[in-house]
């Protein structure tokens, strides 16, 4: 259910965020998954978003 949500997510994310000009970059760090964003205006910024 989560990868579900996480996908439905990442849809909306994308969408909105392609028309800010940003992009974004999931990866993992020692066990726990991060979403780091950066935008043309704001910079970048990194959040955690669960577990790999």
């Amino acid at each position: 259910m989560i990868g579900l949500v996480d996908r439905l997510l990442a849809r909306v994310a994308h969408k909105a965020t392609v028309e800010a000009g940003c992009s974004n970059v999931y990866y993992c760090s020692g066990g726990i998954k991060y979403l780091r964003q950066c935008c043309l205006d704001q910079g970048c910024q990194t959040v955690k978003v669960g577990r790999c």
